[in-house]
């Protein structure tokens, strides 16, 4: 991925661009990112420090640049899912972004349904193409929802964290979150 935009060098450039724009100093940039001094910013910018993924998650959370975050999970393979990240020129609009939505699920009804009969017509033994236009069209809905959300968040003030950990919350209740560690050991014991 070294000729790709999606590389450590660009996403160094990428992430003095953001703190310019968000008009935080070096100094200022290192304090919030733990007690680190303008030097170790300024050797991150110009890609003269190695740097982590958890740093870079951090810098692009205070300057409130989700998309970023998504570039750093692709960057690093932090997530089987992640993908290269949704320009943020097409976040602007919450109004567009939801009828964007819109858009993707009706497409991927249809693709549920593709993939229902071919999962239906599936036979042991019997080998078929996997039917990847109706995944990818069901992937679709995790980048629109992202575009909902990160609109929502500039334009609103939506609190994307606030709304993920009510989710979590709400998901431990249900019972439908991943189990704690001592329980999932039971299980498999």
């Amino acid at each position: 991925m070294a000729n790709s935009p999606y590389n450590v060098a660009n996403l160094c450039k990428m992430m003095h661009k953001k703190r310019l724009e968000i008009g935080l100093s070096q100094i200022a940039m290192g304090k919030l990112l733990g007690g680190r001094n303008q030097k170790y910013v300024s050797n991150v910018e110009n890609g003269l420090t190695t740097i982590s993924p958890e740093i870079c998650i951090r810098w692009f959370e205070i300057c409130g640049a989700y998309e970023h975050i998504d570039l750093v999970h692709f960057i690093f393979k932090l997530h089987p899912m992640a993908a290269a990240p949704i320009d943020p020129a097409l976040n602007d609009s919450a109004h567009k972004a939801l009828i964007n939505l819109v858009q993707e699920m009706k497409d991927a009804q249809k693709a549920i349904s593709d993939l229902a009969e071919w999962l239906n017509n599936t036979r042991p033994g019997k080998t078929a193409e996997i039917p990847m236009q109706a995944i990818k069209q069901i992937y679709d809905l995790t980048q629109a929802n992202k575009t909902l959300m990160y609109s929502m968040s500039r334009e609103f003030g939506l609190k994307i964290q606030d709304l993920t950990e009510k989710w979590s919350k709400k998901a431990i209740v249900a019972e439908v979150a991943m189990h704690k560690r001592q329980d999932r050991e039971a299980v498999l014991a």
